[in-house]
């Protein structure tokens, strides 16, 4: 499965045509550092992410759904993801194959290339990221748990961790933004997993929190739609996505549902000062499509909607 391809436009010699050369890896440390530095001349990095929902009933040659269908098909891409190779298998051979899309992430292209020696660790780190999913991340926490269950590990080791998961695009970090300083915070941060059905390898039957599935499959979306995602903190309040992408700009909630006799939800938007559009995203169909002029938008048809 390609994360990224990378275009080069060279002129060969004693040749006057351009040439336009193309090169596919699976690691982005090699693209940015080593190939790149090898690299004249201009290129250009395009990030390759799973399939989005929406591709997913492309690849399955769906092109008018029913309710159920959509609701089936929803439910199977929480849980295998959008790899295609895995939208494809046959169902008894998709948890075959993520595991060892999983395990060759976790092993060679973090374990094996960067010389660690206790993959054991790396592999536990990563469990505990997939099951924080939308909760702040402190490394200092991750260093208690693991010890506390026996693990001997240091703050530092767990900050190069968190590097070489960005690095092989296993996980995505989201900074905070505070919106009243107009500043991105240098504290802490969410991670998000580039595909859920990763996350399922990773937690197995513990992979039943619908509320992080949720965030987790905005934010990819949100990626792949060309976004640059941060998490907005509102004073003491926090705003699950502020999205820029040239001169749009967005403000996201995200809930599995509307709480009930409460609009915190909405609340928290209104109270951004300013007129960028806002929107609550959510995991159930909601009776309400508007709660004091923000949009209330299933995640279905959001992911379904050819609209950003």
């Amino acid at each position: 499965e390609l994360l990224f391809l990378m275009f080069k436009e060279i002129n060969l010699r004693n040749h006057s045509s351009l040439h336009k050369l193309f090169y596919s890896l699976s690691n982005s440390n090699l693209l940015s550092g080593e190939l790149a530095t090898l690299l004249s001349g201009r290129y250009v990095e395009i990030h390759v992410y799973p399939l989005s929902f929406k591709e997913m009933l492309d690849f399955k040659h769906i092109s008018e759904p029913s309710e159920r269908q959509i609701d089936n098909l929803y439910d199977e891409y929480i849980k295998y993801g959008g790899f295609p190779a895995v939208v494809l298998a046959k169902e008894e051979l998709k948890q075959t194959i993520l595991s060892g899309i999983y395990n060759t992430i976790i092993v060679n292209d973090i374990g094996y290339k960067n010389g660690l020696r206790e993959p054991e660790l790396v592999a536990l780190v990563a469990k505990y990221l997939a099951d924080s999913i939308g909760q702040l991340i402190n490394p200092n926490k991750i260093v208690n748990t693991l010890k506390s269950a026996n693990f001997d590990i240091s703050y530092n080791a767990v900050q190069r961790y968190l590097k070489y998961f960005e690095e092989a695009y296993l996980f995505y970090k989201s900074s905070r933004y505070d919106i009243r300083g107009r500043k991105i915070l240098s504290t802490q941060g969410k991670y998000y997993i580039v595909d859920t059905g990763l996350r399922t390898q990773a937690l197995g039957e513990r992979n039943n929190d619908r509320g992080s599935v949720l965030e987790n499959i905005v934010y990819v979306e949100l990626l792949r739609r060309g976004y640059t995602v941060q998490i907005g903190k509102l004073d003491n309040k926090e705003i699950d996505f502020i999205v820029f992408k040239v001169n749009d700009k967005q403000y996201i909630q995200v809930t599995y549902q509307l709480p009930e006799n409460s609009t915190r939800e909405t609340d928290n938007l209104l109270q951004i000062p300013n007129n960028y559009k806002k929107i609550v995203i959510t995991g159930r169909y909601e009776n309400e499509e508007m709660i004091s002029g923000i949009p209330i938008i299933n995640i279905k048809d959001w992911l379904l909607s050819s609209k950003n």
